[in-house]
């Protein structure tokens, strides 16, 4: 995807690879009960495609926390442990991480030439991942927030996302306006919440200080779209996993 000039930047689907139901076919992910030889053969279709070899590639453990690692390296099938975020200004390498709901957060600083992905679902759009993940941009390679863009991936959407009460508290205790208009019940009777992850993070770049117009959300609800994506509220744990990329050329 051309999204910015020298940027590699997209997002799988689960069609075009090896893997039989219930992970079929693209399936990305290897902790989910799928083989492994097939994972692998998945992984190394998208990597041709990208023309980018298997050590330039940078994985992340992904815990639902708010952790950045800065890498300089990649580090092909070992993920960096703990982390849910990565951020470099090496050209070359792809920063990829697994979605099936949770929101992918792109962002590119295009003047400084740096990069970060962040791996947003609950806990970690709640702990401020994609404003941290900028953050980090700034305080390691001197970004400026207003020169940055930003891109929300395929997720959940906000008709497609439960939650219960003490989720939907926490939300509507975040600070900022905009946090009291992203939950909202489900029934007139209550105990059941839409939430609306992608509002809270879009509101979480704007507080960042990322212009409202350089910030790109797509609205594909994964829960919805059966054909194109997986989900793990929609099919449980048996369900692959799809993967966001990002790149920048030198």
């Amino acid at each position: 995807m051309a999204w910015l000039p020298r940027v590699t930047q997209g997002f799988t689907t689960r069609k075009g690879g090896v893997s039989v139901a219930p992970y079929d076919s693209l399936n990305l992910g290897a902790h989910i009960g799928d083989d492994l030889a097939q994972v692998m053969a998945n992984r190394r279709r998208v990597w041709h495609d990208l023309g980018v070899a298997e050590e330039n590639v940078v994985l992340a453990e992904q815990v639902h926390g708010d952790k950045i690692a800065v890498v300089t390296a990649g580090a092909g099938l070992a993920p960096m442990a703990g982390v849910d975020a990565l951020v470099t200004n090496t050209p070359g390498l792809i920063l990829m991480l697994f979605f099936a709901d949770c929101v992918p957060v792109y962002l590119v600083d295009p003047i400084k030439k740096v990069i970060g992905l962040a791996h947003a679902g609950w806990r970690g759009t709640a702990a401020d991942i994609a404003g941290k993940t900028l953050q980090t941009m700034i305080q390691e390679y001197g970004c400026v927030p207003s020169v940055c863009f930003a891109a929300l991936g395929p997720s959940i959407g906000e008709g497609s996302y439960e939650v219960g009460p003490e989720v939907a508290d926490r939300f509507r205790s975040l600070p900022g306006a905009r946090a009291a208009n992203v939950v909202t019940p489900r029934s007139d009777l209550g105990g059941t919440y839409n939430l609306n992850l992608r509002a809270v993070i879009f509101g979480q770049l704007l507080a960042a200080g990322v212009p409202a117009g350089a910030i790109a959300v797509c609205d594909e609800d994964t829960f919805r779209n059966k054909r194109d994506f997986f989900s793990y509220r929609r099919d449980g744990a048996a369900t692959g996993r799809m993967a966001a990329f990002l790149g920048i050329q030198g």
